[in-house]
């Protein structure tokens, strides 16, 4: 037994510092929007509180009569990305790269919300995802992203 107490926290320790999460989010801007998000046969719309940082870090968070996010989606500068809340089930934190295939269109969609204030960005291209958006001079108003690999689809109007 006294053998094993110390091999029990040492394991609680490797786990705490296993999972990295990103630093505080400070935004610097927001917009509300509505979420369409549509998975599993099934389609919800979400009330969502998009959000930039001064470091080019990105939010979103999704409400549904609640002043608690159901879920909220995020992505560092340094491509590291997070999500957590009840419709992200056990959640993850990892680099974009690693992200599992159940995050992937938030990835995606995290990405163009992040590059659609850089005028003349990049576009982005994959096989199995299209992006599409619509702008009002440098205003986002809509942006819409579909997943064939996973079948989702998440699209918001900004208000």
């Amino acid at each position: 037994m006294k053998r094993a107490l110390p091999v029990c926290f040492a394991l609680l320790i490797a786990g705490c510092v296993a999972t990295r999460e990103l630093a505080t989010f400070l935004p610097d801007s927001s917009e509300k929007a509505l979420i369409r998000w549509q998975r599993k046969g099934r389609s919800l719309v979400y009330d969502a509180v998009c959000a930039r940082a001064r470091d080019g870090s990105v939010s979103v968070r999704l409400y549904k009569q609640s002043p608690m996010p159901l879920a909220e989606f995020r992505l560092g500068s340094a491509n590291f990305f997070e999500a957590s809340g009840r419709l992200a089930g056990r959640g993850w934190a990892g680099p974009v790269a690693d992200a599992p295939t159940a995050f992937s269109t938030w990835v995606w969609f995290l990405t163009a919300y992040q590059r659609s204030v850089e005028p003349g960005s990049p576009s982005l291209k994959s096989e199995t995802v299209r992006i599409a958006f619509t702008k009002s001079g440098d205003k986002l108003k809509v942006l819409s992203v579909s997943n064939s690999e996973n079948g989702e689809v998440v699209s918001a109007i900004f208000n």
